[in-house]
């Protein structure tokens, strides 16, 4: 019973912070970046980063860490956004991308 629990937490969890994660894009990043189409906006769409590779223009792979750099230092008329959100932010932001 406990572990059940437990697990069913963990999974409310997760989904919380996917909830947040896709907020925080809809608020903060949708305006540039489409993630339904492949429409470029005023920066790339990011629809199949999951499958591993960041728009042409960044060329990188699609890690946990590539999404942070590219969040806190921008570039190509991306803002930093160093600064301007709280690492939890940053990570539910990199979580729900992941999945995009």
């Amino acid at each position: 019973m406990k572990l059940t629990l437990l697990l069913f937490c963990a999974i409310l969890a997760h989904a919380a912070e996917s909830a947040d994660g896709k907020a925080l894009f809809e608020k903060k990043c949708a305006t540039c970046h489409a993630t339904e189409t492949t429409e470029r906006r005023v920066g790339p769409s990011l629809k199949g980063i999951k499958d591993g590779k960041l728009p042409d223009a960044i060329g990188k792979e699609a890690t946990h860490d590539n999404i942070l750099q590219k969040i806190d230092n921008g570039g190509n008329g991306m803002p930093v956004f160093r600064d301007l959100l709280t690492q939890e932010e940053k990570e539910a932001l990199v979580k729900y991308v992941l999945t995009l």
